[in-house]
């Protein structure tokens, strides 16, 4: 048995105890989940996986964890997902030797936490848009700018802050840099209140001048345009995974709930209308992981292929979820079942990394050019 199927299985019986149990105690909690966090990377090694990531994009093994995850909380899924992509892989990928000898162990183990800033609004519609500026200095970097809100970042060890680059006389660059949160001029924000995903850490993150050396910048050369477009590419394409995870966690669970035998006699399920719609929303699931399944032979070929993907996945993920409260919403109360959290989660990722109504534009331009 290879190393990852030990995990899988491992990961299988960990999601259905321990991170269940997590769930049912703490469903409305705001803390960041630190002891589970330990366990994953640490004892299980979730993020060993992007190592052997190929063609630039993100392990097919990590990205199946974090789907298992979401089955059951998917806010720990985005926390794993931020890690993975935004930190391991950006670093892996992009790196210096030197960065890569600094930080890759650390963040493969867990121990060194890691968030990306790119926006300095709710969405970021292009590079054109960044007020986030990084200015050279005899010592390295100059960055001044807000970022609106940054995944990790109440927890994080690094940053990297992709911002515009000022130099006279050229062409507008642009760069990733490797920013410590703990800096005095770095100011981190309150929490930023959310009606799903709770459990993610979300703040805002101001920079004043922060001063930063030559080595900070993300494998010391200024391609921030184009290691962001891959980090984002590979970023929609696990969101998507968490989206079908949820949809996938509230489909089970409302199963489950339909086949138990109800006070009046009868399961919903044993219901002809009840069988036809679970029948539809399964169909409908199918459909999803059909779709997501197919990401391999077009994300290299069309980069805005993976977008799309999340759009569609992320609105079964809402449509199903929506379903399932409205099929078992009557009785739920008596299992303790929070479907309604799946849907809450379900409508925070449509809009993680970019924003549904911005690939739906993107998807419609062609059009408007016939």
């Amino acid at each position: 048995m290879s190393k990852n199927s030990t995990t899988a299985t491992m990961l299988d019986s960990y999601v259905n105890t321990a991170i269940r149990n997590y769930v049912r105690e703490y469903d409305e909690s705001n803390d960041f989940p630190r002891e589970i966090w330990d366990n994953l990377a640490n004892d299980m090694n979730i993020f060993s996986p992007i190592l052997s990531e190929k063609n630039h994009t993100l392990s097919s093994d990590f990205i199946t964890f974090i789907r298992k995850i979401a089955n059951e909380f998917a806010a720990l899924s985005a926390i794993l997902l931020t890690q993975g992509c935004y930190g391991i892989y950006s670093i892996l990928n992009f790196g210096t030797a030197e960065q890569k000898e600094l930080y890759l162990e650390k963040l493969l183990k867990g121990n060194c936490i890691a968030g990306l800033g790119f926006c300095e609004y709710k969405h970021l519609n292009g590079l054109e848009d960044l007020e986030t500026y990084a200015t050279k200095t005899e010592q390295g970097w100059c960055l001044s700018g807000k970022k609106a809100m940054i995944s990790n970042s109440s927890v994080a060890n690094i940053l990297l802050i992709l911002a515009k680059v000022k130099e006279q006389s050229k062409e507008e660059t642009y760069g990733l840099f490797i920013v410590d949160p703990n800096d005095s001029d770095v100011l981190i924000g309150e929490q930023i209140e959310k009606p799903g995903l709770i459990g993610l850490p979300l703040s805002s993150v101001t920079l004043e001048n922060v001063l930063l050396p030559k080595h900070a910048l993300l494998g010391g050369e200024l391609l921030g345009d184009v290691q962001f477009a891959n980090i984002i590419k590979n970023m929609q394409l696990g969101l998507s995974a968490i989206a079908l995870g949820i949809a996938e966690g509230a489909f089970k669970k409302g199963l489950e709930f339909a086949k138990v035998k109800r006070e009046f006699g009868k399961r919903l399920i044993d219901v002809e209308v009840h069988q036809h719609k679970f029948a539809d929303l399964y169909n409908k699931l199918c459909s999803a992981e059909a779709y997501f399944d197919s990401y391999p032979s077009q994300i290299e070929e069309d980069a805005k292929f993976v977008s799309r993907i999340k759009l569609y996945t992320t609105k079964v993920a809402i449509e199903i979820s929506d379903e399932i409260i409205r099929l078992i919403g009557p009785f739920q109360k008596f299992d303790k079942i929070n479907i309604r959290r799946y849907l809450k989660d379900a409508e925070i990722i449509e809009n993680y990394g970019r924003s549904g109504n911005s690939i739906r534009r993107e998807i419609a331009e062609r059009w408007l050019k016939e």
